[in-house]
């Protein structure tokens, strides 16, 4: 393992092997990481999924040399999870959403300078990293307003310019758009991808438990569920592992609303939604769901569908299938129980 270990350093980040750890209190035990193998590329931005509770947090924390795994091994940055701990943290950048050590009476600006000092930034570069941090991440504005007059958005960006100020070349991301408005978050993950992977080539593990934070964004994704690695690869490749399940669409003139609902009562038919567009019209989509089995035959489910046109008034002017996989369908069907 540790030649393994060593081989793949040099192309790779992260290279973690049958990593585990089990809480133990009062007698009872958690495993809340399993037997977890993962290798992240050098310069990669990659996803770490899993719903809340799957172990994607206890994972990173065990990356970060917060926690201690009881079993298995890792590198990061090419040094020993355990017994090279000064470096291990020397190399990362850790944002996590529910951050709460800035100082509220402090400004921006001295938080990072305090907190530069306690990374170990040589003090002759401490101003030019915060401003440079601040800018990064348009502060410069609020920079010596007190931390407790900002919102939470600006308090998660501050918490990323935080990250910055030693220049890691890794950052674990941990959910850092929760709590962001719309806006703010597409800046957020323009600026990780853009500039932080795509132009300084750092390697970026994003953590999410939503699924519109991963599509068309991570580079390869890892699902997590229960404390197992369900699957790794691009969405792609994990995409084509999965079974199709068909999108079909539904042209309306009218509104959706009263064929939306009809469909959202029936358990035979999932992901279920709609739009009403210009010109009074409107479209409906859903798929079949597995219990209503496409590969069992179409007059299964389409009697349903059309009784459902009925009771709504619903007219139809056309019904086509018009997609197949998606990543919704992917995560979905690895964090299906066994």
């Amino acid at each position: 393992m540790g030649a393994m270990l060593a081989q793949a350093a040099a192309l790779q980040a992260i290279v973690v092997e049958g990593i585990g750890k089990t809480f133990r209190s009062g007698g009872n035990s958690v495993e809340a990481v399993r037997n977890l193998s993962l290798q992240v590329n050098t310069g990669e931005l990659f996803g770490l999924f899993g719903h809340n509770g799957a172990g994607k947090s206890t994972l990173v924390r065990m990356l970060a040399t917060l926690v201690r795994p009881t079993v298995g091994r890792a590198e990061v940055n090419g040094f020993d999870l355990v017994r090279a701990e000064r470096q291990v943290r020397a190399s990362i950048g850790l944002v996590a959403s529910d951050e709460r050590s800035f100082y509220g009476r402090l400004s921006g600006r001295d938080n990072l300078r305090f907190f530069a000092a306690l990374q170990n930034v040589a003090r002759a570069q401490v101003d030019a990293r915060v401003d440079y941090a601040l800018g990064l991440f348009d502060l410069g504005e609020i920079a010596l307003r007190p931390f407790q007059t900002y919102s939470t958005g600006q308090r998660q960006r501050l918490n990323m310019a935080r990250a910055m100020l030693h220049d890691p070349p890794i950052l674990f991301l941990d959910e850092p758009t929760k709590s962001m408005d719309v806006q703010t978050s597409d800046f957020v993950k323009s600026l990780v991808k853009q500039e932080l992977v795509g132009r300084q080539h750092k390697t970026v593990v994003f953590i999410s438990h939503e699924l519109y934070e991963m599509e068309n964004f991570c580079e390869r994704v890892a699902i997590v569920h229960r404390g197992e690695l369900r699957a790794l690869g691009t969405p792609a490749e994990l995409m084509r592992q999965v079974p199709a399940q068909p999108v079909y669409a539904l042209k309306l003139n009218g509104p959706a609303g009263p064929l939306l609902h009809a469909l959202q009562s029936i358990p035979l038919f999932g992901d279920v939604e709609g739009a009403d567009e210009p010109e009074g019209r409107a479209t409906v989509r859903f798929r079949v769901c597995a219990s209503g089995s496409v590969a069992a035959g179409a007059g299964d489910w389409q009697p349903q569908l059309w009784q459902a046109v009925v009771a709504a008034a619903a007219s139809v002017e056309s019904f086509q299938e018009v997609g197949g996989r998606s990543l919704r369908e992917v995560i979905r069907y690895y964090s299906q129980e066994n």
